[in-house]
């Protein structure tokens, strides 16, 4: 597995890039996701948006739970439209996408659930959706994280015969969380979906469908959120861009 001794930005996210296409790790669709082999194994999904790329850049942590992920999708059009441009075409894979087949999808009807983060009464109401579906959230952990015995979730979601691991926590907790479970699980798909759940059970605003696909989604969040999401979106998003954009435009040449 690849690890970074450097602390230069366009290094570190072009060593993250050529991990990501060297060993095959880039899932191109949200179907390549479910295709993988998690009932049998456990199998790290990490959705990657700017915000992921700043603390690659920033975050020995975060570069580290990168590296590990045992797939990697764009959550994101900048990342998606730049990969198309060197050949990497694929689409935008997000969280939230994750949690809405779950939802809608009835191919998943009979999976069990874990979720790992939002508060006690977002994750009962996110269960009574997910039985409309045929889905049992088997098994839910909430509260401060950081009081977590991981060893004792993982033996429970073992114990629950989970087949998805949500965590809901922000990045690079939720990463960070999901690479240690990586190592205990049997088998199971593990995504860290942040915001995903609260959005889907209308406890955090979500953009509209049509907002998501014009790629105005981060202003919509910072137009609802900008004391939270003010430095992410204008300071932090746009220079982790630049990164990208000059790693990039070496590959093209």
């Amino acid at each position: 597995m690849l690890t970074l001794s450097t602390s230069l930005p366009q290094t570190r996210v072009a060593a993250f890039w050529r991990a990501c296409q060297e060993e095959g790790r880039l899932a191109r669709t949200l179907d390549d996701v479910f295709a993988t082999p998690f009932e049998y194994r456990p199998v790290r999904v990490q959705t990657v948006n700017l915000q992921h790329v700043h603390q690659i850049v920033t975050s020995d942590v975060a570069v580290e739970a990168a590296l590990r992920a045992d797939l990697i999708t764009a959550d994101g059009w900048p990342l998606a439209v730049l990969a198309g441009q060197i050949g990497e075409h694929c689409e935008r894979v997000t969280g939230r996408q994750v949690v809405d087949a779950l939802l809608r999808d009835r191919a998943q009807d009979g999976r069990r659930v874990a979720l790992l983060g939002s508060r006690p009464e977002v994750a009962a109401n996110f269960g009574r959706m997910l039985a409309r579906n045929g889905v049992t959230l088997a098994y839910g952990r909430h509260g401060d994280a950081r009081t977590w015995d991981v060893a004792e979730i993982a033996a429970e979601i073992n114990r629950q015969d989970c087949d998805v691991v949500l965590i809901a926590l922000g990045a690079p907790k939720g990463e960070v969380l999901g690479n240690v479970l990586a190592g205990q699980l049997t088998r199971g798909l593990i995504v860290g979906v942040g915001g995903a759940v609260e959005m889907a059970t209308d406890d955090m605003p979500a953009a509209p469908e049509w907002v998501g696909k014009t790629g105005l989604e981060w202003a919509y969040r910072l137009l609802h959120e900008p004391r939270r999401l003010g430095r992410r979106y204008l300071v932090e998003s746009p220079l982790a861009l630049l990164a990208l954009v000059l790693v990039l435009t070496r590959v093209w040449r």
